[in-house]
C-alpha cells in the first residue's frame, strides 16, 4: 500500500451524512444527496453504490483538489454495515442515518443482532456523531441507548423518523399486535406482517420478552419492554398519513411529498431522506419540495414494456426476507390484473454461494389471490422455486416454470396477462433486463 493515511491529508467537508443499515442504504443516500443538491448545497456522493473503505476512498480522491481539499458543502456517503466501523476511523461522519437492521445476507452476516453490534462499534468509532434513526425498529433505536466502551463520547441526541400506525398503508399488518398467544406464538395475520421469524420478540437492550401494539413490517411498529422500560422513541420527523393512489406522504400532518414509486419502502427511505436533511441544516418543508417525484436513478425500480404491456422491475436483495416481502406486498397490492415473475439465477454479486434456504424466509404467499393473475418463476433456481411455491396455498394453475430465461419473453407474452411486476436482485437485475428486452 502507497499511503495507506491518505484519507487523513485530505481536508473534508464539516458535513459528512454517513448511511447504512441493512436495506435502502442505496436509495436512502441518493435521496439524501439529491435533497441537499437541491437546497443549493454542493454534494460528493458514492452514487455508484461503492460502499466499502476502498470506494470511499476512491470518491474522496476523485474529489479532491491538487491542494489536498474536498470542495463541497457535503459528503454524502453509503457505508457497508460490517465495514462502516473501519470507514469512520478515516472518515468521521457528522451525521450518520442507520435505515434498519433485519435478517440479511445469512452467509456474509450472520445474525441480525450481530449487524447491530458492527454498527454500534461504527458508532463508538465515529464519536459524537449525530444519529438519525429508524423509530420503528427496535435494534436501530437501541443504538441511542445500548451501553457501549464510548457512550460518554456520542454526545448529541439522536433525530428519529417513523410511520404512524395510522398512516393508512395496506398490507401493513398495523393493526396486529403480534403479541404471543398461549401457545407462544404469534397469530398468523401477525406473521404476515413479520414475516417467517418473529425477529421483534425479544428486546435488545436486556432480552427480555417484548410486547407490541402494532406492527408496519417484520420487527417494525409499536414496542415496548416491560422489564426494562425500553420502547420506540417518539419520532420527530413521521409519516402520518400515505396515499397509494397518487404516492403522496403526509409527514407530521402538514408536510407533503409524492413518491415516484409508491411502497412502504419508499415511504421509510423518503422520511428518513428528509430526517437527515434536517439534521443538515435544511428544513424539512424544503427537503420534502426537493423529493417531490424524485425519480431514483440507481436502477431500483425500472420501466419496461412487453407486447405493448407495461412492467416494473423491482430490484430486491437475495438473501433477505424483508426485502423480497415487501417487493411482493407492491405487486399484490397492485389493484389492476397483474403477472408477477421472479428471477433467481444468481445469489450474489461479492461472494459465491448457492446457499438458497432463504427462499424459506420469504412469504410468498403474500401473492396468493387478489390481483396476481399470473406468476413465472425463471432462472438458474427454478427448481428450489418451485419447491419453495409449493408449500405456498397459491393455486399451482397460475404459477409457470420457465428454466432458460432467453425463453422468458415469449411464455410471458403467449401465457400471461396484466401489467407485468419483475422481482429480482442486482445480480440478476441487467440478465432480466435482457430476457424482456
Amino acid at each position: 500500500m502507497v499511503c495507506p493515511d491518505v484519507i487523513g491529508r485530505i481536508k473534508l467537508p464539516e458535513t459528512i451524512v454517513a448511511i447504512t443499515g441493512s436495506n435502502g442504504k442505496t436509495s436512502t443516500t441518493e435521496l439524501i444527496a439529491g435533497a441537499l443538491e437541491a437546497c443549493g448545497m454542493s454534494v460528493g456522493w458514492n452514487h455508484e453504490g461503492a460502499n466499502q473503505i476502498e470506494g470511499i476512498t476512491t470518491l474522496i480522491l476523485r474529489l479532491a483538489t491538487l491542494g489536498r481539499e474536498v470542495k463541497r458543502d457535503a459528503l454524502v456517503i453509503e457505508c457497508d454495515e460490517r465495514y462502516a466501523r473501519k470507514i469512520f476511523e478515516s472518515v468521521r461522519p457528522s451525521i450518520l442515518v442507520v435505515t434498519n437492521i433485519c435478517r440479511d445476507q445469512l452467509t456474509r452476516n450472520g445474525h441480525h443482532e450481530f449487524i447491530q453490534g458492527c454498527i454500534q462499534s461504527a458508532i463508538d468509532a465515529a464519536g459524537g456523531v449525530r444519529l438519525v434513526l429508524d423509530a420503528d425498529d427496535p435494534y436501530v433505536a437501541a443504538l441511542n441507548t445500548t451501553p457501549g466502551p464510548e457512550t460518554e463520547g456520542r454526545g448529541k441526541p439522536g433525530v428519529f423518523f417513523g410511520v404512524s400506525q395510522t398512516a393508512g398503508i395496506p398490507g401493513s399488518g398495523g393493526l396486529d399486535t403480534g403479541n404471543p398467544g398461549p401457545d407462544g406464538r404469534a397469530n398468523r395475520s401477525a406473521q404476515r406482517a413479520g414475516g417467517v421469524y418473529d425477529d421483534g420478540a425479544f428486546c435488545p437492550v436486556c432480552k427480555e420478552r417484548m410486547e407490541y401494539s402494532h406492527r408496519i413490517a417484520a420487527h417494525f411498529g409499536g414496542y415496548r419492554c416491560g422489564a426494562c422500560g425500553f420502547a420506540r422513541p417518539t419520532p420527530d420527523f413521521e409519516i402520518t398519513g400515505m396515499d397509494l393512489e397518487n404516492g403522496e406522504l403526509s409527514i407530521d400532518g402538514g408536510v407533503k411529498t409524492h413518491l415516484d414509486f409508491p411502497s412502504l419502502t419508499g415511504a421509510y427511505n423518503a422520511v428518513a431522506a428528509i430526517a437527515a436533511a434536517s439534521a443538515a441544516g435544511i428544513s424539512a418543508e424544503d427537503a420534502a419540495r426537493a423529493l417531490d417525484g424524485f425519480r431514483l436513478k440507481g436502477g431500483r425500480v425500472a420501466r419496461f414494456s412487453v407486447g405493448g404491456r407495461e412492467g416494473a422491475l423491482l430490484v430486491s436483495k437475495h438473501e433477505n426476507s424483508l426485502s423480497y416481502n415487501q417487493s411482493l406486498q407492491q405487486a399484490a397490492d397492485r389493484r389492476e390484473p397483474c403477472t408477477v415473475v421472479i428471477m433467481v439465477d444468481s445469489i450474489s454479486r461479492k461472494y459465491y454461494t448457492s446457499e438458497t434456504s432463504w427462499l424459506w424466509d420469504v412469504d410468498f404467499g403474500i401473492l396468493e389471490g387478489g390481483s396476481v393473475k399470473n406468476i413465472v418463476l425463471t432462472g438458474r433456481y427454478v427448481n428450489e422455486m418451485a419447491a419453495r411455491f409449493a408449500m405456498t396455498d397459491i393455486d399451482p394453475g397460475i404459477i409457470g416454470y420457465v428454466a432458460r430465461p432467453n425463453e422468458l419473453r415469449e411464455y410471458i407474452e403467449q401465457n400471461t396477462t396484466g401489467e407485468i411486476i419483475a422481482i429480482t436482485c442486482f445480480s440478476d437485475k441487467e440478465k432480466l433486463c435482457e430476457a424482456l428486452k
